[in-house]
This record gives structure tokens, sequence and C-alpha cells, in this order.
């Protein structure tokens, strides 16, 4: 296995850090254990081939997590924020740590209804409205905009932001998407990918020139996953679920969730300079997780570490 985040120490010094190509700076993280730079922890013992070549890659994809203690190493929801502008699930998004920050987010995709990743779009949008034209564009599949019309948008459990806001000062800008029809978000071309979970889901698949990136969370293993990434060129890195431990592989079947033996089987149909990123750890069995994860001893496999900002 590649890196995993092995916690922290008082005084937001950071001990092990799951960057990859190049040290991560925050401006509550100066101080490391290891000189200037983040100690890096290879799990198989091997380097990967491929951590020469980060001059070529540009996308900078930083995990979000909320948390009282920040940077934090458990996975209470799940967003990422990439190149400081878009969005994939809200979890930690309106816990940026200014207003100015989260008004640089102009675009989220939202991977399905609940709680842990649409949880946080309702604090950001109020965090961050502005009575202009201008507002959040926001993309997530039909059942998705159905559970947040109907359950949070609702005058009950939160204002009908399409009744107040209107057409002139709207609080965000409206948009249904379609597993495996792409569309443009900036410099990429997003294609929805529909995953296999309890409610509709959709992973995304980012492409730019330097690279592309799948991302898919909150599933169960599906049998067209080894067609999918054979049909990815250039694909640089996958964000995969990795839930429940073995031992509550029946809770994983039930809730449709991955464990550590089906995340290795699914990575071992990957390439090996494919980067994999572990996602969607539960924190109570976070360590249980690691050490599970560590045994496949798969050396391009790392767990995604709360605000490590990685390059692909």
């Amino acid at each position: 296995m590649g890196r995993y985040c092995s916690g922290f120490e008082e005084g937001n010094r950071l001990t092990t850090l799951a960057s990859w190509r190049v040290p991560f700076y925050s401006k509550k993280c100066l101080r490391f254990s290891a000189g200037p730079f983040a100690q890096t922890t290879y799990l198989s013992g091997k380097r990967p081939r491929y951590c020469q070549t980060w001059a070529m890659h540009r996308m900078k994809i930083r995990v979000l997590m909320p948390s009282v203690d920040t940077p934090c190493r458990l996975h209470y929801t799940t967003s990422v924020l990439i190149d400081g502008h878009l969005a994939i699930d809200t979890g930690g998004l309106p816990y940026l740590r200014t207003v100015e920050e989260q008004r640089q987010v102009d675009h989220i995709l939202l991977t399905h209804s609940h709680i842990d990743h649409i949880g946080g779009l309702p604090i950001f949008i109020d965090n961050t409205y502005q009575p202009t034209p201008q507002c959040p564009e926001i993309y997530a599949g039909s059942a998705t905009w159905d559970s947040l019309e109907k359950h949070i948008f609702n005058d009950l459990i939160w204002p009908n932001l399409d009744r107040i806001g209107g057409t002139e000062a709207p609080f965000y800008r409206k948009h249904v998407v379609d597993a495996h029809r792409s569309f443009t978000v900036g410099k990429y071309q997003v294609t929805p990918i529909p995953m296999e979970h309890i409610v509709p889901t959709l992973g995304y698949l980012l492409e730019e020139e330097t690279g592309n990136v799948l991302f898919a969370w909150d599933t169960a293993p599906f049998p067209e996953f080894v067609k999918m990434i054979d049909s990815i060129s250039n694909l640089k890195a996958i964000f995969l679920d990795a839930s429940f431990p073995n031992k509550l592989g029946w809770l994983a079947e039930k809730s449709q969730h991955t464990t550590p033996s089906q995340f290795g089987r699914m990575v071992e149909q990957v390439p090996s300079n494919v980067r994999v990123i572990a996602m969607h750890l539960k924190p109570g069995h976070h360590d249980e997780l690691i050490e599970e994860l560590q045994q496949l001893n798969l050396p391009n496999v790392e767990v995604a570490c709360g605000e490590a900002v990685y390059e692909i």
C-alpha cells in the first residue's frame, strides 16, 4: 500500500500527511515533525514508480473535512474541492476558513442525497449568498434534486430558496445531469457515472489535458467497474469507497458500500500507475480499516487525509 494519515499531534503539527508530490502547507500547519517537508509513509515499503512526474500534473484536489481540530484524519463527511472553484459534495464545504474562500466555489457536483454529502449545501448557500444574478451552479441527478426540493428546501427543514430568490437574485442555479451525458465545467469535461448505492448515486469522471480523475465513493462493487476503468484513457487517480471493515461485510452489503477486501479486488484490476485514494472510511472503524487496507499490500493505494491537497 502507498500512504495514509497516521494521525496528528497537538499544536497543529502535522506528523504524517498524504499529500502526493508537493508538501502541503497551511497557515495553521507550518511545523512538521521531520524538517520542512511532511513525512510520507509508504506502507508497502516501496515508492510508487511515478512519484517523480509530479511537475506534469496540475489538478489540485483538496479533501475537506468538517472538524474543530484542523486538520483531521477522520472522514466525518465527504467532499473535495478542485482548484478552489469546483466542489464535489458539500460535507466540509461550509467550513472553509473564510467566506471569501467559500465564494470562490462557483460549481458544485452532488453525488446523491444522503446527508453526509448534501448536508453542507444549505449552510454554504447561506454563508455565500449575495443578492445578485451571480450564484453557484449546482449539478445533480434528478433523484437528488427531487430529494433536495421535497425534504430540504421545503420551508420546514430550510427555506424554499427558489421562492425567495426568484430569477433576479437566485441563491443557486439548478442543473439536472444524466448518467453518461458529459458536460463542461471550466476546463474540465465532466461525465456522471452511475454507482451501486441504495439511492440513485453518481460518480464523476473529470477529464482534462494533463490527466483524468474518477470520483467513485458511496458504492458497492459493480460489474462494470473493470470495463469502465479500461475505457478511461490517461487515468491518473481514483477516489474510491472503502467504508466498512471486513467484519461488517453484512452492513456494507445492506447499505451498498465497500469493504477493504472488496476494495482490494477492485483495485487489483486497476493499472499500477494509477493512484487509488480510499475515501469514506467510517470514523468509528478508521484504524481497523487502515490496517485492513495496509494488508492488501498494494503500492498505489493510499487513504484520503483531511485537508490534504493532491496534485494530479
